[in-house]
């Protein structure tokens, strides 16, 4: 009978190092821990739209640090655009930009308002 002890810790070692090669471990535990927040080596991008109906038009504010900096942001373009209240506007928070072509489109881990 021979002995597989060694053989374990080695497969475990193995397939964890796969799937950091392969997979997206931040990701995947920033989904587990932050799911409404940003994650701390991920950032927030702001987007402001002036006329809620017309979602083509927007401004935005790239790289802040949380949900709450992107809140703050979208009130400063809101007051900009003689908006304070987003009456006519609305706005999204972009929390951890997804690295791959998206055929020039911007997509996140999450959305949040």
């Amino acid at each position: 009978m021979s002995d597989n002890s060694g053989a374990l810790p080695l497969l475990l070692c193995a397939g964890v190092g796969l799937w950091f090669w392969f997979g997206e471990p931040g990701k995947f535990v920033a989904n587990q821990v932050y799911k409404t927040d940003a994650a701390p080596w991920e950032t927030v991008d702001a987007f402001y739209y002036p006329d809620r109906g017309n979602l083509l038009l927007f401004k935005s504010k790239a790289g802040l640090r949380n949900v709450d900096d992107c809140r703050m942001a979208v009130g400063r373009l809101a007051y900009e655009a003689s908006d304070p209240g987003l009456s006519r506007g609305d706005y999204e928070c972009g929390v951890g930009k997804l690295k791959g072509d998206y055929y020039g489109l911007s997509v996140y881990r999450l959305t949040v308002r």
